[in-house]
């Protein structure tokens, strides 16, 4: 498992921290030096639009409609739990934890730092991001059947996350 955190992240806890050594400089040029760190664009630990999280729970809705599963297929598939995914769908309030968005980006085959950002797990700083996520819940709806309007405006969603990706 790779764990990454921000720069900023681990020099406030060294600054903060007084029983922790000074000589943090080398330990920090190691953990860069082995890709521990998070890539610039984006953070960790900071508060989620509301909004992006609801554009979170219609992409995986929209998403479990398209492949036609229920709840409980997409649970099965993804190894998650049936209770997270209803609040991802129902709850934009409760951000999912990161090992659910992992499990879904795997299903979804999305890049998994695009559902990271657009599931308030990490945040960006691009402010493009977020518009086209309210753009893209915006145009969804609730049917039972996605039409061809909502397969459309899926696929493009997707395109552009994985296009945020690279």
């Amino acid at each position: 498992m790779k764990m990454l955190i921000s720069q900023d992240w681990l020099r406030r806890k060294v600054e903060s921290d007084p029983d922790m050594d000074a000589e943090a400089g080398p330990f920090i040029h190691a953990l860069e030096s082995i890709g521990m760190f998070l890539p610039p664009d984006i953070a960790t630990a900071a508060p989620q639009a509301p909004a992006l999280l609801a554009a979170f729970g219609v992409f995986v809705r929209q998403f479990r409609r398209q492949q036609q599963w229920t709840i409980e297929e997409l649970s099965r598939r993804a190894r998650v739990d049936v209770e997270d995914l209803r609040q991802i769908e129902r709850n934009p309030q409760a951000p999912p934890r990161p090992r659910v968005v992992h499990q879904l980006a795997a299903v979804m085959k999305v890049p998994e730092r695009s559902l990271l950002k657009l599931s308030g797990a990490a945040v960006t700083r691009d402010e493009g991001f977020a518009e086209e996520a309210m753009r893209f819940a915006a145009k969804s709806d609730d049917m039972s059947k996605l039409s061809r309007e909502e397969q459309r405006v899926l696929n493009e969603y997707v395109k552009y996350l994985t296009k945020q990706a690279n």
